[in-house]
């Protein structure tokens, strides 16, 4: 009977210990800055229009409840803007094709854009979000 109810103490101190990590606040860290700008960039659209090359953050800030990077990302363009537009059936005034060519001008095949941007980010319940960006700089564009 003593043995089960050392079984039982330690069940639930283990139940307790888990709870406690599984609540653990997650840091806000240039590597999350860096996965989640991936990831949200990757998911702008399918198939991708550029590849993300790289992420640098230069500087960032956080509360625990939101936080600021200022970052560089490196975009590549294996494919030029008219070809993305006719392969996407994209017609002038469309949204999406008003967004690209807001966003990325008119690339070409091989371009390389470096994008300057504060991005704003929130942790809801545990998990750390993009909630938005504001360009800082004209973006670098090296033509091939």
């Amino acid at each position: 009977m003593a043995s089960l109810r050392k079984f039982g103490t330690f069940i639930v101190f283990s139940c307790l210990v888990l709870s406690g990590c599984g609540n653990k606040q997650i840091p806000f860290t240039d590597y999350l800055v860096e996965n989640l700008l991936r990831e949200n960039l990757g998911k702008l659209a399918e198939p991708a229009i550029f590849e993300v090359k790289s992420v640098l953050v230069n500087s960032k800030q956080s509360d625990g409840a939101s936080g600021t990077a200022t970052v560089d990302v490196e975009l590549y363009f294996p494919e030029d803007f008219d070809t993305v537009v006719e392969l996407r059936k994209l017609e002038p005034f469309n949204i999406e094709y008003l967004q690209y060519k807001s966003s990325f001008g008119k690339f070409e095949a091989g371009e390389t854009q470096v994008h300057h941007a504060r991005y704003q980010f929130e942790n809801r319940s545990g998990k750390w979000m993009v909630t938005g960006s504001q360009a800082i700089a004209a973006p670098d564009v090296r033509k091939p």
